[in-house]
């Protein structure tokens, strides 16, 4: 039984730059509509990965797959999950934080 090698992972998107230190010239501002296309971006990537990890589910239970790569597409799309979910809550609980401050 031969293994295929693993191939090269696929470069990370850049993010977006948050400005100098001074925090002037951010690019992120409420009109450039770059935090938005960023959030959807992550959205539609999480969904491709799902899709992805359901399409190969499918054809390894129809014996067409390979199930060393519907495992691995399984594992990465429960991942990306996890991490979505994990930031979800985080920025849920720091806006609920800043709202009951007192100023």
């Amino acid at each position: 039984m031969v293994i295929a090698p693993i191939g090269p992972l696929p470069s990370l998107p850049s993010l977006p730059s948050l400005g100098g230190a001074s925090g002037s010239g951010s690019t992120l501002g409420a009109g450039s509509g770059g935090f938005s296309n960023f959030i959807t971006g992550a959205i539609d990537a999480l969904q491709q990965s799902q899709t992805t990890a359901s399409s190969a589910e499918a054809n390894a239970a129809a014996g067409q797959g390979n199930l060393a790569d519907t495992m691995i597409a399984a594992s990465k799309a429960s991942l990306d999950t996890q991490v979505s979910t994990d930031l979800i809550n985080k920025a849920v609980a720091s806006y609920t934080s800043i709202m009951s401050m007192s100023f």
